[in-house]
């Protein structure tokens, strides 16, 4: 099955480019090069209940703002691009830094919004809203940097209801590759494994399907490790094999790898499934799914250990899986 890929969030030293297909925005010509510049970071944003919403921040000259909190208030613009609607913002909510997994960040870690250096401050902005609308929403993000007041604002698409399976759906019952597969070679397993070992062996012994059947509570991380556009999916992978380890007698940890031959564009079936929708595809996605089947939550491009470990340690302990 082959797929055209459209670009994700890449929060890297040059550039956010925007997953929603507004990629490569020109930045104003009057803009300062300390102005700041926000882009909607999330996937399949939709009508429906509160959800996160993640947000990327960096000046007109391409340094990454990060850590302590903003403020976000969004507006709805009309049903498309044209519809020429003034904002209309409702009331703010906070926006609270994640740092993508495997950063270093420095101790003690800034209070407030900072200019950082990308090894130090890659991250973005959450906070939780719910659309009532489907259309153009604007989001307003407003921040103290350097003792200067700023104000940004981003366009983005919010869909009638979810492409991708949302809290609340059942899970899919799909049979993603295992270790000892004999029908692909270890790279379908997990993209990094040019060499034929599997680098995260506790997330390949167990399949989608097979945990459903048992019902065991699952956390599924989709991602291409060696080919991620964000260049998120090595961190992400990384870390849910760290929850793996530290919670493995409580859900079934599974990584599916999005390509079966990256040359050939062949996905493999488990993440079509799941993700693949009008021939688009974006990663990482981190789903964790109840004993009952359903999907509890989902997280979107950029996933922290802290946003996933609550959720695991209310689990009851049920035993490893031999």
């Amino acid at each position: 099955m082959t797929i055209h890929r459209r670009l994700a969030v890449l929060v890297v030293v040059a550039s956010v480019a925007v997953a929603c297909g507004n990629a490569g925005k020109r930045l104003p010509d009057r803009s300062k090069p300390d102005d700041l510049v926000v882009e909607v970071a999330s996937y399949d944003l939709a009508v429906g209940p509160p959800g996160r919403l993640i947000v990327g921040a960096l000046t007109a000259d391409h340094r990454f703002v990060g850590f302590g909190t903003v403020q976000m208030r969004f507006a709805y613009l009309g049903a498309t691009k044209d519809s020429g609607a003034a904002p209309a913002y409702g009331p703010p909510s906070n926006g609270t830094f994640l740092v993508i997994p495997g950063t270093q960040v420095p101790t003690p870690a800034p209070t407030q919004p900072t200019l950082v250096d990308a090894s130090t401050g890659r991250g973005v902005y959450a906070t939780t809203v719910a659309f009532d609308r489907a259309g153009i929403w604007q989001v307003q993000v407003t921040a103290s940097i350097a003792r200067r007041m700023q104000q940004a604002s981003g366009a983005f698409m919010v869909a009638s209801r979810h492409a991708i399976p949302a809290p609340g759906d059942a899970a899919l019952p799909t049979q993603n590759h295992t270790l000892g597969a004999s029908d692909v070679p270890p790279s379908a397993i997990d993209s990094r494994a040019s060499d034929g070992t599997v680098p995260d062996p506790e997330l390949h012994h167990s399949t989608i399907a097979a945990a459903l059947a048992t019902h065991r509570p699952i956390v599924a991380v989709f991602s291409t490790p060696v080919y991620c556009v964000s260049r998120f999916c090595g961190p992400v992978t990384d870390m849910v094999q760290e929850l793996a380890h530290d919670y493995g007698d409580r859900a079934s940890f599974v990584h599916v790898e999005i390509w079966r031959d990256f040359d050939k564009k062949e996905i493999n079936k488990a993440a079509a499934d799941w993700l693949l929708r009008g021939g688009d595809l974006q990663e990482p996605w981190v789903f964790v799914v109840g004993a009952d089947g359903k999907i509890v939550a989902r997280f979107d491009n950029v996933t922290t250990r802290g946003e996933l470990e609550p959720l695991l340690r209310q689990l009851p302990v049920i035993g490893v899986v031999s």
